[in-house]
């Protein structure tokens, strides 16, 4: 049975986060995780969606300053943005799904023994993956992650071009509208509008 000081079970931005700072203080430390590196925020919610929104931002910003607005004409080349979002969160160009290649560096650099698959905990200090039992000497940290769940609203799985975040974030194309159901910060920041240039949306809480 393998052994180490701390086991982090979901390698989200909360267990990414506590497996980073406890390497850095010399503690052996194995990272469980069965889907990305980096999670929700890394490839679907945080960091894509600042990604889409930032050209956005900036283009507003030099519109409004006297003596760079008289240099800005024409809109954004949304190709081009979705190409730099697509940089960010690490899509792979043979899947074109977003991938955590790019973050292996990381967990290397950190001597992190990144263990793929699902963990669940079985006893004090111990989790299994797949056929396999680790021991931790210190503890076990429970960072589980999350999917996108669809509201119970009649219906609502019939519709045709229904979009989780995940597809929000990823889309290869700007919509001309869009309802928004739910106003946390993904909700929010897809809803964002600058005048002229981004699509209309509608939310809802």
């Amino acid at each position: 049975m393998r052994s180490f000081d701390v086991v982090v079970v979901g390698g989200g931005p909360a267990g990414e986060e506590a497996a980073g700072r406890l390497a850095d203080r010399a503690m052996d430390v194995a990272l469980v995780e069965d889907r990305l590196i980096g999670g929700e925020c890394a490839h679907w919610a945080c960091l894509p969606s600042k990604a889409l929104l930032r050209p956005y931002e900036a283009l507003a910003e030099a519109r409004r300053i006297a003596g760079v607005r008289e240099a800005v004409d024409g809109p954004l080349a949304v190709a081009s943005v979705l190409r730099r979002r697509d940089e960010i969160i690490g899509v792979d160009e043979a899947t074109g799904a977003p991938g955590d290649a790019d973050l292996m560096t990381w967990v290397s650099d950190h001597r992190i023994t990144l263990i793929r698959g699902r963990g669940r905990l079985v006893g004090l200090r111990r989790a299994s993956v797949g056929d396999e039992d680790i021991e931790a000497r210190r503890a076990v940290i429970l960072a589980g992650g999350s999917r996108p769940l669809l509201p119970p609203i009649e219906g609502l799985d019939r519709i045709d071009g229904l979009w989780t975040n995940r597809e929000a974030t990823t889309a290869d194309h700007v919509p001309r509208r869009m309802v928004i159901i739910g106003g946390g910060p993904v909700g929010v920041e897809i809803a964002c509008e600058d005048r002229g240039d981004a699509p209309r949306a509608a939310g809802a809480g």
